[in-house]
Formats: structure tokens, C-alpha cells, sequence
């Protein structure tokens, strides 16, 4: 089992700044192979990122209109997707954000915004937590439209007055006259105060309401100690849960301890945890779930779940009760088994092993004939997928889980990780109608690649894969209808170097329930302007999505730390996206540029698959060759569409040895290698 680590910066973000290992990054064709340092492995890419300086808020342009909420002093508030800072019914939105009070000022100020006219004009209230608890130290705050009256949430910095080091508690304020009432609530604890665990941080919030028109607000925080220990790397998770919501008033059970990390996962220490905040979600028919991704504990040997997935408790009754059983007997949680990753996605998204590596197992190419050795190639078989700690989770009316989430091959090196192996390294969709059947069938489909993306460091942070999140939505009105929103480079290539124009927020669609999706479109397009953090509203339409996002001023530094986007101050936006492909069908995404991947299996007997990517379309052929040069098979040759293509090798009636693929096409010819082993 592989271990990636988790580094705690508990003050400025808790959960997205990590000490990953990434592994020496296979080369899967011949301009990447060029830039290969042979010692190490490590990828040299030449690249470009534009930085805004100094630009005004005018002349920021993007493809579809964005409103500008606020600014902030750094863009920690929405580095989580854990959180949910915009919620909506109707035509009324709340967004909760930190929010900029001036550059000398705390970064913790809270602000709270609502919009009456469906997004097109917003009224700000500022520095709601400045009277209580009166240290102005708000942390990633979240936004609820809780039936008439929205509904904001956050964690609270209190350790200046506790004695605790890096203490938090759960804050809540709310419009007691509905929205734009213009009422808001002083800042009142989330459950009771005097019974909190302490260090409470990441929260995710939900709201559901039964056919009586009784609303239900579930919260999930997690911690990194126990009340007064200075422990950390606890990652406990904790659910508050409103008992009665009347007339503008909440009242809260005490808060319960919905998955007992320190017990069951894998233990966090003061350097790291492997256990990610927890999501929560939870339908009007009252079924729901609790879920976060984390190893189990060295004390139990749990079958069939030994990588860094999913674990759940389900609620049929709006969260008043959860399950506390399992697939296993010496676990009280449900879990998504390996082999659901596995069998969905090696091969089919991933290959399970890459050919010719830095390290790797040696494989030795026998002469049939003379029986003498060929060659020694190396061989890097991934033993299992690791699931990110950054992902999100809906349930329908049905009471099925739709989650979207990033995913990558474990390397065989021990403690390492392979995010820009392959193209298929990026976000998936699942879904399952009920992940508590032992026999659960589970759908997975690959949303988009963020491959090329992690290539390029996040500015002066190495982080990059750790750095982007997808969010979800789905139609209110079709459930079959869902959205992806996520940050990612706008990539060029020229010359065979790849380039970066900037941080843009792309949306993909799905009119299917996930199982196939439209091109993606980036809604941004903003070469001179980098766009981050993006979260959905999670309630959309057939046409349209809501999303908001930060923009980086780069003339701004705020936090002396990596100098990432997220340091510097960042304006708030609010976008309404409706979206061109939502009348047709699902259409094939087109690829940045033209590539060949290396076959796998490989070595191969007698059948490989190799895959290919057109950005043009035009005329294509592809030829294999022996190590003489001599043409043995052409797999094919004539006309083929631009995106992504796959086709089988099949050596039976040829000898054992190393064949040359060449992709010609487009003034362009891509060769690799590969080695047929009978």
C-alpha cells in the first residue's frame, strides 16, 4: 500500500497544500523524450504564463459575462471544493466569501453578498464577523439558500483567546428576514459552544427539505485535534445538524462524530495526514452521505480496499441517523473496492504499465532462433489508482451518488504517485444507485485530462496536480444532466514545446447521467488573466450552470509564502453559463495537438493497443516497422476526424521482437517503440 502525505499548513490552508512525492514521469513520445533528464527522469518543459499586473477591473474580458462580487485579501477562502460558497433558489443567491478590508487589515474578514435578479447585480455585507468573535480570523466560508432565508458558514480562528494552538470554531449568520431583508444575524456558534470539539476547520454544508416543507441543514467540519490536545493530524469529522429552522432561527444538536478517523484511517502526524475532509450530501427523500478518501489503519485488513479511496455512512432520514455498518466486519464504513477503479479504468482510460522507464522491472527480449538475448528494456507496472483529496459528491432524487474526482496511477516505487503519466490522468464521473450493495455497480467515465496542466508548476509551487478541483452541478429540472466547472491551463503547442497562456475555467457537460460528455468550453478565455478556484452552484438547469472563481492581481502580494495565485489579492466573480451544446448531442473533445502514446500492453503477446490524438482533421496512416526499417503491416491509412483514436496491434504472425510505430499525418510523423514478446 502507498502512502501519499498530507502537509498541515493549518492556518492559511488546511487541506490543499500537500508534501507529495511525484514520481520520475515515463516518456510517452519522442518530443517529451528529447527533454528527458535520463539520470533523474525529471520532464524539462519550456513554458510561458502570463501574469496580470497592475490591470483594472474593466478591462477584464471574458468569453461570457461575469458580475464582479468583491475582492479578497488572498484566495485561500475557495482553495477547498470541499466547501460550497454559492447556493441559490429561484432567482435569489447568497455567496459567502473572505472578504478585502484593506491590505493592512486580517484576511479574515467574512463577507456575505445576495443577488435578487438571477446573478446580475449583487449587495455586499461586510465584515459580518467583526463584532464576534472579535478576532476577524474567518476561514473558508460556505453559503446555504436554506429555504427562505440564506445562510452563510464558516470556521472562526479563536486560538489568540483559547490557549490552543491554531484553534477553530463553527460560525453561522444568516438574513432573518430572507433574502435581501437586510437582517443579518450576529455570528452565533454552530451547535453549542461550550461542547464543540476544538480545531474545528474544512466545512461542508447541505440542505434538504421533506415533502412537509421541513428544512434540514447538515454540516460536516473536520478537525485536527480532540478538545484540548495539541494533537495533530486527528482529521476527525464531525456532523452539526440543525434540530428545528423557524422563522429565521436555528437551533443545533450537539455535534456528533460522524467518521472516527483517529481509529480507522491511517493516523496523521504533525508532519501529514492521508485522510481528506469530509463531503456530505443528502436528497429531499432524505437519503444521503458522508464521504472522504483516506487509507484504512494498519489495524485492519480490509479485502478488496487497500488504496486511497472513498469510505461512506449513509442516512436515510435527513441525518438524524447513519449506518454503522459494512462490506467488512472489523469496519463500521461502506467503501468503493479497488477493483471498481481497476477494472473501469486500466486499460480503458490508464494503462496499467508503461514501457521503456527510468526504473522499472527488466524485461529481457529473447532471439527465438539463436535463443541470445536482444535487449533489456525497462517495464513500470502500476499496482493500484490513487483517488485525490480535493472532489466532490451530489445525490440525487433518487438516492444515487454522483461524485466527481480526481484520479492517477500509483507508482510501483513505493510512496509515489504518477500525475502526468498518461492522458487519462484528470477527472472522472461516477456513479452508483446505492455504493452500500456489496454488489454495487458503479459507472466510471473520464470527464476531461488535466495531464498536461500538472506539466507546469503552479507558479513557484511544484504542487500543480494538488492545485486544481473539480466541481459538479446537475439540473434541477433533468437529473440526467450534469455539469463540470474546473480550473486548468489553456495549452498550446509549438515547435514540439508546450505552452501555457494562463489559468482558465473550462465547464463540460453531460446529458446522460455522466456517461458520455460534450466538449468541454472554456468560459474564461483570458490569455493576460489567471482564473482559479472555480465552484458550482450545485443546483443547475438543462442550459445553464452558476460558478464563481477568483482572479489573481499579481500586483498585489498579500502573503509571503509560495507566492502562488492564491497569495496575492483576488477579485470575486459570479458567472452564469449558459451553455452552446445543451440542445445537441454529446460531441468528441478535440485534442490540444497532435500525438502518439505508447502501446500497452507492452511488451505485448499477441495483441496491443495504441492509441492516438488528431487536432486536424485530414489524411492518417499508420505503419509499423521492423528494426531494418522494413514496412511489416500498415494498421491503417485514409481520412480520420479530429479526436482521440485507438486501434489494435496484432503481432500473431509475426516474430517475437521490437517493431517502430509511425503516426504520419499534417506535415507530422510520430514514431515509438515496441516490443511483441511470445
Amino acid at each position: 500500500m502507498k502512502r501519499i502525505v498530507i502537509a498541515l499548513c493549518a492556518v492559511l490552508f488546511v487541506s490543499g497544500l500537500f508534501a507529495q512525492k511525484v514520481a520520475s514521469i515515463p516518456v510517452t513520445h519522442r518530443d517529451r523524450y528529447e527533454r528527458m533528464e535520463k539520470g533523474t527522469g525529471q520532464e524539462l518543459f519550456t513554458y510561458q504564463l502570463s501574469k496580470t499586473t497592475a490591470k483594472s477591473a474593466s478591462s477584464y474580458d471574458p468569453e461570457f459575462t461575469a458580475v464582479l462580487i468583491d475582492s479578497s485579501k488572498n484566495g485561500y477562502g475557495m482553495v477547498s471544493g470541499v466547501t460550497n460558497p454559492i447556493s441559490h433558489s429561484g432567482e435569489t443567491f447568497v455567496m459567502a466569501y473572505r472578504q478585502w478590508i484593506g491590505v493592512n487589515a486580517s484576511a479574515g474578514a467574512i463577507g456575505m453578498a445576495y443577488s435578487l435578479d438571477g446573478g446580475e447585480s449583487w449587495t455586499n455585507a461586510t465584515n459580518v464577523n467583526a463584532e464576534l468573535p472579535g478576532v476577524t480570523e474567518g476561514r473558508y466560508p460556505s453559503a446555504i439558500g436554506a429555504g427562505d432565508y440564506p445562510f452563510i458558514a464558516w470556521s472562526e480562528y479563536t486560538g489568540v483567546g483559547s490557549g490552543i494552538e491554531n484553534d477553530a470554531k463553527p460560525l453561522y449568520a444568516m438574513d432573518q428576514l430572507g433574502f435581501g431583508g437586510g437582517w443579518l444575524s450576529s455570528p452565533q456558534y454552530i451547535g453549542s459552544n461550550a461542547t464543540n470539539p476544538e480545531g474545528m476547520w474544512m466545512g461542508c454544508p447541505n440542505y434538504s427539505e421533506d415533502a412537509s416543507g421541513n428544512g434540514f441543514i447538515n454540516m460536516t467540519f473536520s478537525t485536527w485535534r480532540e478538545f484540548d490536545a495539541n494533537q495533530i493530524g486527528s482529521r476527525n469529522i464531525y456532523l452539526f445538524r440543525t434540530t428545528s429552522m423557524s422563522e429565521g432561527s436555528l437551533t443545533w444538536a450537539p455535534a456528533v462524530k460522524i467518521l472516527d478517523s483517529r481509529t480507522y484511517f491511517e493516523p496523521g502526524s504533525s508532519s501529514g495526514s492521508t485522510t481528506s475532509d469530509a463531503l456530505i450530501s443528502i436528497a429531499d427523500n432524505g437519503i444521503g452521505y458522508v464521504a472522504n478518501v483516506a487509507y484504512w489503519n494498519d489495524s485492519y485488513s480490509v479485502d478488496n480496499n487497500a488504496y486511497h479511496t472513498f469510505k461512506f455512512r449513509k442516512t436515510s432520514d435527513h441525518g438524524a441517523t447513519w449506518s454503522e455498518e459494512s462490506f467488512d466486519d472489523d469496519v463500521p464504513y461502506y467503501f468503493i473496492p479497488d477493483n471498481v477503479f481497476d477494472d473501469n479504468i486500466f486499460d480503458i482510460f490508464i494503462p496499467s504499465q508503461i514501457f521503456e522507464v527510468v526504473y522499472g522491472t527488466d524485461t529481457v527480449t529473447v532471439d527465438e532462433l539463436t535463443g541470445e538475448e536482444d535487449t533489456v528494456l525497462d517495464v513500470m507496472n502500476f499496482p493500484g489508482l490513487f483517488i485525490g483529496y480535493d472532489n466532490e459528491m451530489i445525490v440525487d432524487q433518487n438516492g444515487g451518488v454522483h461524485i466527481m474526482c480526481l484520479v492517477i496511477p500509483e507508482s510501483e516505487e513505493s510512496g509515489y504517485i504518477m500525475p502526468t503519466v498518461h492522458h487519462g490522468c484528470g477527472f472522472y464521473h461516477l456513479y452508483c444507485a446505492d455504493p452500500t450493495q456489496e454488489d454495487a455497480e458503479w459507472k466510471v467515465n473520464f470527464v476531461t485530462s488535466m495531464q498536461n496542466t500538472w506539466r507546469f508548476n503552479y507558479h513557484n509551487s511544484t504542487r500543480a496536480w494538488q492545485s486544481f478541483f473539480p466541481s459538479m452541478a446537475t439540473s434541477i429540472e433533468d437529473p440526467n444532466i450534469i455539469y463540470a466547472v474546473y480550473p486548468k491551463g489553456n495549452i498550446y503547442e509549438e515547435d514540439g514545446l508546450l505552452y501555457m497562456k494562463s489559468y482558465d475555467i473550462y465547464v463540460s457537460r453531460s446529458s446522460d447521467a455522466g456517461v458520455t460528455w460534450q466538449e468541454e468550453i472554456n468560459v474564461t478565455n483570458t490569455d493576460d488573466f489567471d482564473e482559479i478556484t472555480a465552484h458550482a452552484d450545485p443546483d443547475a438547469t438543462n442550459d445553464k450552470v452558476y460558478l464563481v472563481y477568483q482572479v489573481p492581481d499579481y500586483s498585489t502580494l498579500t502573503v509571503n509564502e509560495d507566492e502562488t495565485p492564491e497569495d496575492y489579492k483576488n477579485r470575486v466573480y459570479f458567472m452564469a453559463v449558459t451553455h452552446p451544446y445543451s440542445s445537441v448531442e454529446p460531441v468528441v473533445q478535440i485534442p490540444a495537438a497532435f500525438e502518439l502514446k505508447q502501446n500497452y500492453p507492452n511488451p505485448f503477446n499477441p495483441v496491443t493497443k495504441i492509441e492516438y490524438d488528431i487536432h486536424h482533421a485530414g489524411e492518417y496512416r499508420l505503419d509499423v516497422y521492423n528494426t531494418l526499417g522494413q514496412k511489416v503491416t500498415t494498421l491503417f491509412s485514409g481520412y480520420k476526424e479530429s479526436g482521440y483514436h485507438h486501434i489494435d496491434f496484432d503481432g500473431s504472425l509475426l516474430p517475437s521482437g521490437i517493431y517502430f510505430y509511425s503516426l504520419t499525418g499534417n506535415n507530422t510523423t510520430r514514431t515509438l517503440k515496441s516490443v511483441l514478446l511470445k
